[in-house]
């Protein structure tokens, strides 16, 4: 038996939910109001089993339904759960979830789709009163006992009835991460002579950048109830005007109607389109230095 404990390796790994509901990853010590250290046992005498058996799970993931019931809350309060690796135990992984109010800690041992309590779950002591998912979250992990893989962003945890006590969808959006100039609007080719240029930061969940006559800052939301959804609100610029400025503005009225974002034809392009499904906007990955904000 090897002893770990789940808050102190925590500290490298324990996610926190930031101002636009992403899970970040920083640390909890032990002097946290909300957390109690204790320690649990993590087998470790596991090393005949297939260490790939861990690799569907690890990552962070957003929880779309809890038995059956949509999720249907996106910002700080969403529930998720982020799968880590534990060094030199092959097929246990650490489980940390957000219930939308405390986080919940413990491990599984991963053989097959089978999924193993190791120990019971900690949870922090917090108090919340815009969490709704709180109570049923925390009992549909405490049942969970199997997954299922449904697609690469997609996997349900089951109960030891084989009934579907949490459906999860990875966050595919950190490609969008970087620099970025927008090749079409609503399928429109952006004018040679204008260049709008932007910057995204998903975990900042921050936008900004030159428009194509004025510079533009705003915010990113992360819609958490699907994988590739994501909102561009509180977009300001500054008040010149200049021979592209309806070019400009035809620009943020799609970035203000953004729904989802995809790749393209690879990590360097990216396609924005609205509610309906339909493109937006286009874009291709430059470099950083290329964003002129005077």
């Amino acid at each position: 038996m090897k002893f770990v404990s789940l808050f102190a390796s925590a500290l490298a790994v324990t996610a926190l939910v930031s101002g636009c509901g992403i899970v970040k990853k920083s640390g909890v010590t032990a002097s946290d109001s909300n957390s109690t250290v204790k320690t649990t046992p993590v087998i470790s005498n596991i090393s005949s089993y297939d260490e790939a058996q861990i690799a569907p799970l690890l990552g962070s993931w957003a929880v779309t339904a809890i038995n059956g019931q949509k999720v249907v809350i996106n910002g700080d309060n969403h529930p998720q759960i982020t799968f880590e690796a534990i060094p030199d135990a092959k097929t246990a992984i650490m489980v940390i979830a957000f219930n939308g109010c405390n986080y919940l800690n413990g491990s599984w041992i991963v053989q097959g789709s089978k999924l193993e309590p190791n120990g019971e779950f900690l949870s922090s002591l917090k108090a919340c009163n815009d969490a709704p998912y709180e109570a049923a979250m925390t009992k549909a992990i405490n049942d969970v006992k199997s997954y299922s893989v449904v697609d690469a962003n997609t996997v349900v945890l089951n109960s030891s009835t084989g009934n579907t006590v949490m459906t999860l969808r990875k966050r595919n959006l950190s490609f969008l991460n970087g620099a970025w100039q927008v090749t079409t609007i609503q399928g429109t080719p952006v004018p040679a002579n204008t260049a709008i240029k932007v910057v995204i930061d998903i975990d900042e969940c921050k936008i900004h950048g030159n428009a194509g006559c004025n510079i533009l800052n705003g915010a990113i939301v992360v819609k958490l109830d699907k994988g590739d959804g994501i909102e561009f609100k509180d977009l300001a610029t500054t008040r010149m005007t200049c021979p592209a400025i309806a070019t400009e503005q035809a620009f943020i009225l799609a970035l203000e109607q953004v729904d989802t974002c995809v790749e393209g034809a690879s990590s360097d392009q990216a396609i924005m389109k609205g509610a309906n499904g339909q493109p937006l906007l286009t874009l291709i990955r430059i470099s950083p230095d290329q964003v002129g904000e005077e």
